[in-house]
């Protein structure tokens, strides 16, 4: 995987994020985007921009460089990826995942290859939505660092990134999809595996006196390794989100994740072959730019699902042997079992399926 060429000692980005709760109003919007320019990030996600293409213009008059917008309407969604004049950005795709919710831009940066994704979820804990935006960042051929960053509208924690409220985020199956991708792929939440179990959160309500860390930057865990990663959380600008920034200097041995290798014995599994059967028909079914993006995406879903699988048939085996181990002890346990014939039947085939496993 070519993502870095001679890229020791090299620059690497610093980029912001902040929900800014709709620049529609115009001063509103230059004052955000005149705080923004002074800021030392050279990337800027922004989320809940209610931008239109009408507005264009008059938000290019306004920043020193490149807007790449996904329009929501006047007064909701909307994303955008600000870039700094003078910076050594050259951005190879753009992609719409979810318009007005989801932008993805292939970047290359001093020599460097980066994804750039600026989320904004739904607060409606959305299935296919998160579904969506990890299968089209995850399933690209990929060839560079991805960095995922906005309001989630979910916490990963719920002891750790939420004050006050319900126990329990509402948005859950957010929460446990989004785990399942950091653990499954080779992501980190930068800010957590930087910060151990500090406290800190990016979004307040007052009324209902509440705080919780909505937003955060998931990467590729090789970024971690380089000489400088660092994340930051401070205070928005005329918002109820906080600001967030990640800094990544310098550059890293590009050791990989290892490869993946298919299971084939997952194929004696009719049920198995069945679902894979489902998922090609169901992605040849969609809408895609190319043969070979609705290629890589039916490979990350099959990935996806047999890793799936095999992780729950690993906690299946791990079950019955366990209940195995279980039922051996209780019969070793019961006196004089060597003079009943039925536990020692029972004792014989309990021994006999474990040594199976």
């Amino acid at each position: 995987m070519d993502r870095v060429t001679n890229s020791k000692g090299r620059a690497g980005p610093k980029i912001g994020s902040m929900n800014c709760n709709g620049l529609g109003n115009k001063s509103k919007r230059n004052k955000v985007l005149t705080w923004l320019q002074q800021k030392q990030e050279n990337i800027i996600f922004l989320q809940e921009t209610h931008s239109t293409a009408e507005l264009e213009t008059e938000w290019e008059n306004n920043w020193q460089g490149k807007i790449y917008f996904s329009h929501g309407s006047s007064n909701s969604k909307g994303v955008a990826i600000l870039i700094k004049n003078n910076e050594d950005i050259e951005v190879k795709k753009i992609k719409h995942i979810c318009q007005g919710r989801v932008l993805l831009l292939e970047i290359m940066y001093n020599s460097v290859k980066y994804c750039l994704v600026n989320n904004y979820s739904p607060n409606n804990d959305d299935h296919g939505f998160i579904e969506n935006v990890f299968t089209e960042s995850l399933g690209r051929s990929r060839e560079d660092y991805l960095i995922m960053a906005g309001d989630w509208n979910t916490v990963l924690n719920n002891d750790l990134d939420k004050l006050g409220g319900t126990p329990q985020h509402a948005n859950k199956y957010y929460q446990s999809y989004i785990n399942t991708m950091i653990s499954d792929y080779g992501l980190s939440d930068v800010f957590r595996r930087s910060r151990g179990e500090e406290r800190k959160y990016t979004h307040f309500n007052k009324t209902y006196k509440t705080a919780a860390r909505l937003d955060f930057f998931l990467i590729d865990d090789n970024l971690c390794d380089f000489p400088v990663c660092d994340t930051g959380i401070s205070h928005g600008y005329n918002s109820d989100h906080s600001y967030l920034t990640l800094n990544i200097q310098g550059s890293t041995i590009e050791r990989g994740r290892g490869y993946w290798k298919f299971n084939n014995s997952h194929l004696q599994d009719e049920g198995f072959v069945a679902e894979v059967r489902r998922i090609i028909e169901e992605t040849t079914n969609s809408s895609y730019d190319s043969y070979t993006g609705l290629w890589d995406v039916i490979k990350f879903r099959i990935k996806d699902y047999a890793i799936r699988y095999g992780s729950n048939k690993k906690k299946e085996v791990l079950r019955e042997k366990d209940k195995l181990l279980k039922d051996i002890e209780k019969i070793k346990s019961t006196s004089n079992f060597m003079n009943v014939e039925a536990l020692r039947s029972e004792l014989f085939e309990a021994e006999v399926e474990l040594i199976g496993y």
